[in-house]
């Protein structure tokens, strides 16, 4: 952000691997006051969301709408450098001119990026857009990544402009590595549209192993509506997937699973029940290989004049860039070595005590979240195929 008659940058921000890039530098079918569901039922029926072209996108804030189609991102490290550029000016602005009801949005978001975003794995830099600053930004950007260099870079560097930067680099594991299916294509259909696609996930009695490591948040068959909670080593994180009854934004999603994070309990007594709060055996898990890259610039969004309190001039955001890079596979983050012990969806299903289907074959959400933590520091509607592994 810059003085007028000057634009101003907020800069790149970086997530990476079973997790994102991100570069900055800013209709649901339910409303936000609706009521969550409980977590369980038994009753059948129900049809599912419907998309059909093929696009990837990105909003800025949980609330705003996802469109019709497409795979969309959402990441609170936009909000974390939204919230930087403010405390560099002093404090929100006094007046937004002319109103706009996205950086009210911003402005007025309340959280606690502490125990949202990954232990030392994320950070925001706000300063004059110099080479200086840019150095420095860059050299602790390293530091976090690991790569040779920082991902940040200045469009231009005139008085008066402010840079503010972000970077969240995060590669999680799960607990147990499920199961890559080599026989068998997964069947994902976006409205009357099919595609074939490469999955992982488990089934059949295999299952039973993975009773430690996968907890049900919930299943309601009725609705074709569930979500798992994939444990993950060596951390308090966890990669929530959620197959909503109907489109929903992210906050709304987000509510509900935070909602059923929260009732979570372990019940011995509901062993091999359609409501038992692990995997047990012969339930069945199939999610399709996600591998994605996009950028979204959200300047044309935030262009309102914003006065702050002790400058004289307005700012104006020139540039709200956000890059984001995200993998989903068996293992739980990107590696370049294909592993699998076999193949569990090549043999015929077996009936199980209680059926109980997770398939993620239609529009889903993918979340990764801290244990205690109100928000994820991740999330994207998978709403078409364009992230997926195709199979023709």
């Amino acid at each position: 952000m810059r003085r007028l008659p000057h634009t101003d940058s907020l800069g790149v921000a970086a997530m990476k691997s079973l997790i994102l890039l991100t570069t900055l530098m800013a209709m649901s079918l339910f409303a936000q006051e609706s009521k969550v569901p409980p977590p369980f039922e038994q009753t059948k029926g129900a049809a599912t969301p419907t998309r059909e072209d093929e696009e990837m996108g990105a909003v800025a804030h949980p609330e705003q709408s996802l469109p019709a189609t497409g795979t969309i991102v959402w990441t609170p490290l936009f909000q974390a450098s939204w919230d930087a550029l403010n405390a560099y000016h002093g404090g929100k602005p006094v007046k937004v001119d002319p109103p706009n009801a996205l950086i009210s949005r911003l402005d007025t978001f309340t959280w606690k990026p502490e125990t949202v975003m990954p232990r030392g794995r994320w950070k925001t830099w706000a300063g004059p857009a110099n080479e200086e600053f840019l150095g420095k930004a860059n050299a602790e950007a390293a530091k976090i990544s690991g790569e040779p260099e920082g991902p940040f870079q200045l469009e231009e560097s005139l008085p008066g402009t402010v840079a503010v930067f972000g970077l969240l680099d995060r590669e999680v594991s799960f607990q147990r590595a499920f199961f890559r299916s080599r026989k068998t294509p997964l069947t994902f259909h976006v409205g009357a549209a099919t595609n074939q696609v490469a999955f992982f996930g488990v089934t059949g009695d295999r299952s039973a192993d993975f009773e430690d490591s996968v907890h049900v948040l919930a299943y309601r068959p009725s609705e074709h509506c569930h979500a798992l909670q994939i444990l993950c080593e060596d951390s308090d994180e966890t990669v929530v997937l959620f197959r909503p009854p109907a489109t929903m934004d992210f906050a709304t999603a987000c509510r509900w699973l935070r909602t059923w994070r929260k009732a979570w309990a372990d019940d011995p007594g509901r062993d091999l029940q359609h409501d038992d709060r692990r995997l047990h055996k012969r339930d069945e898990v199939v999610v399709p290989y996600l591998k994605l890259e996009t950028t979204k610039d959200f300047s044309s969004e935030l262009s309102s004049l914003r006065f702050y309190p002790g400058h004289d001039l307005p700012r104006r955001v020139a540039r709200a860039e956000q890059r984001v890079t995200f993998e989903l596979h068996e293992r739980g983050a990107r590696v370049k070595t294909e592993v699998s012990l076999e193949d569990p969806f090549g043999s015929p299903p077996e009936q199980p005590v209680h059926p109980r289907r997770f398939r993620y074959d239609v529009p889903f959400f993918v979340f990764l979240w801290r244990d205690g933590a109100d928000w994820p520091y991740f999330g994207t509607w998978v709403g078409d195929t364009s992230a997926m592994e195709k199979i023709h």
